[in-house]
């Protein structure tokens, strides 16, 4: 059994589907989200749960979160993720950008599974929606740690140019359809960061 979580949320009026396996940091993401700060320690979901409401303002952007879902399940739950699909204006795709510079193979053959089906579920809607590919914990890779503020878009374009990157922006209808956008959801800077990056990128 392949285990999942599902998150759904509100912004601006558009709603955004927030996929992806354990352990990318959805939960985090969830959670800085709709309470503002993130978790102190990694805690698997097990059960479903919802989130309370939030309006907040981060450097120049208004964000209004609605009522959010954080659900867990098996591999079954596809049929989740395809109902979530279907109602989404954004979709995130959340995976971990350091073990795939790493060359992990059983990482990359579970995000080639599940972007075949979101690619093909987002295919069946007029019109389809945003797609962004978020790279987390590249914090666990030391030239991330190292870079300047001119050498991002330099390890941004590298990454993409890796050749699971490649094939993935392959599968999801080209660099015109879909984004993607590296970072760190390990400390409450870096994660505030991350989301300003994500929700001003959306908003073009």
């Amino acid at each position: 059994w392949v285990y999942w979580d599902e998150i759904l949320v509100s912004w601006e009026g558009k709603k955004v589907a927030v996929l992806g396996s354990r352990a990318v940091g959805k939960t985090c993401l969830i959670k800085f989200l709709s309470e503002g700060t993130i978790p102190e320690s990694y805690v698997q979901t097990v059960a479903s749960k919802k989130t309370k409401p939030r309006r907040f303002n981060l450097e120049d952007l208004d964000l209004k979160i609605k009522e959010s879902l954080d659900v867990s399940g098996s591999k079954d739950a596809y049929a989740l993720w395809k109902e979530i699909v279907s109602k989404a204006d954004i979709v995130m795709y959340l995976m971990r950008a350091d073990r795939l510079i790493a060359g992990d193979v059983d990482v990359e053959k579970r995000i080639k599974a599940d972007l075949n089906h979101i690619s093909e579920w987002m295919e069946e809607r007029s019109p389809r929606p945003d797609l962004f590919l978020i790279g987390t914990h590249c914090d666990l890779d030391q030239e991330y740690n190292t870079l300047t503020e001119d050498k991002v878009g330099d390890y941004q374009d590298r990454f993409s140019k890796l050749p699971i990157m490649r094939d993935l922006i392959c599968r999801c209808g080209g660099k015109e359809l879909s984004k993607i956008i590296l970072g760190s959801l390990k400390t409450q800077d870096k994660t505030e960061k991350l989301v300003y990056y994500i929700f001003s990128q959306a908003k073009k």
